[in-house]
């Protein structure tokens, strides 16, 4: 690594992310056996989000995802609600410290998606 990258801390992304908490299920595209999971977004962009899921299910860079995001009903916008549904690839995964690990605060797994397509919203 060269002392250039590490003192260059400009954002590199091509769209600015969004601080937003959505609850949201994924499956893993092409699995032989049904893998789902369920987590909570920490951002989204026009190109992609990062979640936080305590699955069990591992996702590798490469994988394709899809997944369904439920947008909590909104005053004057969204009166009931809906859901986004969109295929995203992994484009990087983490493991997310937790303060206490415990029963009830298992390992946490990060992964960020970059969407083949935009989002669509239903309703």
């Amino acid at each position: 690594m060269k002392m250039e990258d590490v003192m260059d801390n400009s954002e590199r992304r091509k769209a600015k992310r969004l601080s937003a908490k959505f609850n949201l299920s994924c499956s893993k595209m092409g699995a032989t056996s049904e893998q789902n999971c369920s987590g909570r977004t920490v951002n989204v962009s026009p190109g992609g989000l990062y979640f936080e899921t305590a699955a069990e299910v591992m996702f590798d860079v490469g994988n394709l995802i899809k997944i369904e995001l439920a947008i909590p009903p909104t005053s004057g916008e969204l009166e009931l609600g809906g859901r986004i549904s969109v295929l995203g690839k992994v484009v990087r995964t983490c493991d997310v410290e937790v303060e206490a690990i415990s029963i009830l605060s298992p390992n946490k797994h990060g992964v960020a998606l970059e969407f083949c397509h935009s989002p669509r919203l239903a309703t």
